[in-house]
């Protein structure tokens, strides 16, 4: 059975552990999707058991079975993306163009908006959890694709050297959800973090964008377009903004305004808001007194840097000096 949801900043955590056939079918359909199962007899106390964590942009898990199970989704299946990386066990997917057996050190995801079905065996899986529209959008952002056209032809990922990369991720992102004191509690590094897992399945598992041959050029962009993002951006540069969100405060599209901030200020948006992003903290730097227990790591950390020997290095790139020079002055 469930026990009681605890939240630490943004990450909700929860955890559930049981044998009853009804309360794990309804656990899977809560957290990933509705479902029919049917359970092997339980014996010896076997238990099925999970630890989710959850925040509003990504989730992850450690899931474990010893109780053998096999079923089907509902017809609308998965709702979300589901990458799992299994430690133990196997877990079989059947869906429309995708059939696979994944077993220890294996990764695959489970097929979107389609029924799926399941059959799992004594499984110790680590999910990945990413709404669809972060993928989606970020397909059309980076690559023209627009979302109804983007299709994974596979679920399993392309390549040896992809299948460790995701690993890597999968460990980083599950690691920070899952630590008692999350830097994902800080609402830039989690849409940072986000994006940088969708972008990754787009280059992990095979997909439409691997196949466009031409991609369109994004046409002229006027100066006045980016100095309307620019303006945005130095308005919202404390808030999670995304790609979209500034195109459509400049009156383009994302492509359009990545080839403007090229042609005219000789980076990215994105790239401009981690400059804006390491002037904001230069100046609270400033303002900070370590007597009070103020950090360089808690700042850096509040402006969307989390590793902070990277954050000096770009700090002292950008300012001369290193932020705890800064701090101390």
């Amino acid at each position: 059975m469930s026990a009681p949801q605890t939240q630490s900043g943004l990450v909700r955590r929860s955890s559930f552990s049981s044998h009853d056939d009804a309360e794990i079918t309804e656990f899977i359909r809560q957290v990933y999707a509705g479902n029919k199962s049917r359970f092997a007899p339980v014996r010896n106390g076997a238990q099925f058991s999970a630890l989710t964590h959850d925040t509003a942009l990504i989730g992850a898990d450690r899931v474990r079975t010893s109780i053998d199970y096999r079923g089907t989704t509902t017809a609308e299946g998965f709702r979300d993306y589901v990458f799992f990386l299994v430690h133990a066990g196997s877990v079989q997917v059947k869906a429309r163009g995708a059939d696979t057996i994944a077993s220890r050190g294996d990764i695959a995801f489970y097929p979107l908006g389609v029924p799926v079905d399941f059959v799992m065996h004594h499984f110790d899986v680590t999910t990945l959890r990413l709404p669809s529209d972060r993928i989606d959008r970020v397909a059309e952002d980076t690559t023209g694709v627009p979302a109804a056209e983007l299709k994974f032809h596979g679920v399993t990922p392309i390549s040896a050297p992809m299948r460790r990369y995701w690993r890597s991720l999968l460990g980083l992102v599950s690691g920070a959800l899952m630590d008692p004191v999350s830097p994902l509690s800080s609402p830039l590094l989690a849409e940072d973090l986000a994006r940088t897992v969708a972008t990754a399945a787009l280059q992990v598992f095979p997909n439409t964008t691997m196949n466009r041959q031409h991609v369109p050029g994004p046409g002229t962009v006027a100066p006045a377009a980016v100095r309307r993002a620019v303006a945005h951006i130095d308005a919202h540069a404390h808030l999670p903004l995304q790609l979209s969100e500034i195109a459509a405060a400049a009156g383009t599209s994302a492509r359009a305004l990545q080839y403007g901030f090229r042609r005219h200020l000789g980076t990215t948006p994105l790239g401009y808001l981690r400059q804006v992003r390491l002037e904001l903290a230069r100046r609270e730097l400033q303002r900070a007194d370590p007597a009070r227990g103020d950090t360089v790591a808690a700042i850096a950390t509040r402006w969307g840097f989390t590793h902070t020997g990277r954050f000096a290095a770009a700090y002292r790139a950008a300012h001369g000096v290193l932020p705890g020079e800064t701090l101390r002055t």
